[in-house]
């Protein structure tokens, strides 16, 4: 009874503290790179597209992952990995479906999603390392 409360005390942590990694991993490149308080903002946001994508997105993902029993901290890098490719493929598309593909805006939109993905990857990977490291699905109680 008490693992499964910890558990599930971990589980919710996890669901609070890995969606802030991309708006801190941003925050720290703009810091880093001499950004100012306006461009700091830009964390902010980041932080109010993952929660909703983490809710969205990552809780159904992490239910497979446990139904599956895949909980190695190999099969959350992957999962990282496809959440990034992810998110940028849904970004591109909802932008897509609001402008037309041939606008200049929505090809220089592509070019920066193309060079913006290295960054977006690793994001998405440190959150789901960080929930893994929190949430420990691989240590499995009595």
């Amino acid at each position: 009874m008490a693992y499964a409360r910890s558990r599930t005390y971990r589980t919710v942590a996890g669901f609070v503290v890995a969606p802030m990694m991309p708006a801190l991993i941003l925050a720290g490149v703009i810091l880093v790179a001499g950004g100012d308080s306006q461009t700091l903002g830009y964390a902010a946001f980041a932080g109010y597209i993952s929660y909703p994508f983490a809710l969205l997105v990552g809780l159904p993902s992490y239910l497979v992952m446990r139904r599956k029993h895949w909980d190695g901290v190999r099969a959350y890098a992957y999962l990282g990995l496809a959440l990034g490719v992810f998110f940028l493929a849904l970004f591109a598309g909802l932008a897509g479906v609001e402008g037309d593909a041939a606008d200049p805006a929505w090809l220089n939109l592509l070019a920066n999603l193309a060079f913006l993905l290295p960054f977006v990857l690793v994001c998405a990977v440190a959150a789901t390392l960080a929930f893994w490291l929190i949430v420990r699905p691989d240590l499995h109680g009595p």
